[in-house]
């Protein structure tokens, strides 16, 4: 049974003030592994938007009742939004509402990254990271380790101190590292 834990950070976007309110640790590793203190992946969830309160407290079937009450229309930050259903369908196992849901995240958060108009102060591209991050986790338990490390790639790129990318970017080194073991591992 996976075990979870939450971390949180801030990131200030020139437009608003963005909550990274949970970073909500989805552990994939064995009981020895997690004895040693092992890197963990990481989704990144947005506090202070649709759904946000219920996924930083673990509610994804309420934070999933809450984003489909809330109007696209009237959205006021769709890639937070999008972000935390991508969040909460990922970690209620709904695998292919996750995948919708995170591709979705990537597309509005590069859309608002991109819209930045000139007159305005650069864009600070850590939700495109965030949505970028929560993919590559999602790939990686789908067993798409190539896409993982090319999304994880792509959200260093944009934000190459963020934590939620760096803890990401461990953990998926450390399960290649333990699959490349395990299959040089000598027969008996």
């Amino acid at each position: 049974m996976p075990s979870f834990s939450r971390n949180s950070s801030r990131a200030n976007c020139a437009r608003r003030s963005l909550a990274f309110g949970a970073g909500i640790a989805l552990t994939v590793l064995s009981g020895s592994a997690l004895a040693d203190g092992a890197q963990r992946f990481v989704f990144t969830a947005y506090s202070d938007a649709a759904g946000g309160a219920d996924v930083v407290a673990g509610r994804y079937q309420a934070a999933l009742v809450e984003l489909g009450h809330h109007s696209d229309i009237l959205d006021l930050d769709p890639a937070a939004d999008k972000t935390n259903r991508c969040v909460a369908y990922s970690m209620t196992l709904h695998w292919q509402q996750a995948q919708a849901a995170c591709d979705a995240a990537v597309d509005a958060a590069t859309q608002e990254w991109s819209a930045q108009p000139a007159w305005l102060p650069p864009a600070n591209p850590d939700s495109l990271a965030v949505a970028y991050t929560n993919r590559a986790v999602l790939r990686w338990l789908a067993h798409d380790d190539a896409a993982a490390r090319e999304d994880l790639a792509k959200a260093q790129k944009l934000s190459p101190h963020a934590g939620f990318v760096a803890l990401n970017i461990a953990a998926l080194k450390l399960h290649a590292e333990m699959a490349q073991a395990v299959v040089s591992a000598p027969k008996s």
